[in-house]
């Protein structure tokens, strides 16, 4: 098999960074969300369902990162290696997507107006 390009290896490595720190960050939400939103509840049910969708969405990072790595370390055809970078390459830019529209909403949804 051959090795990876330099450009896809600095992809995985970018990938791998911005998806940890993503999925720390909302991780770090949805424990701050219930005091954010004064939403506490009963003893029984300590967070919001905001707070748990928000823990579930870095979850799913987490395993979408899983699965590109074993997809990596498993491939044993160019195909399945492609299809590993191109899944890693479609995360990415959703995050990256995702920030940029984040960081346009606070600009032209909370300070304009």
């Amino acid at each position: 098999m051959r090795r990876l390009p330099v450009g896809w290896s600095a992809l995985l490595a970018f990938d791998l960074l911005v998806t940890l720190l993503t999925s720390l960050g909302l991780c770090a939400a949805s424990v701050l969300l219930p005091g954010i939103t004064e939403d506490y509840g009963p003893a029984t049910r300590p967070t919001s369902p905001r707070a748990l969708a928000v823990l579930a969405a870095a979850l799913a990072l987490i395993t979408s990162l899983a699965v590109t790595a074993t997809l990596l370390a498993r491939a044993r055809t160019d195909r399945s290696r492609r299809l590993a970078l191109w899944l890693s390459a479609v995360r990415l830019a959703l995050l990256v997507l995702a920030a940029a529209a984040l960081v346009a909403y606070g600009v032209f949804g909370i300070e304009l107006v």
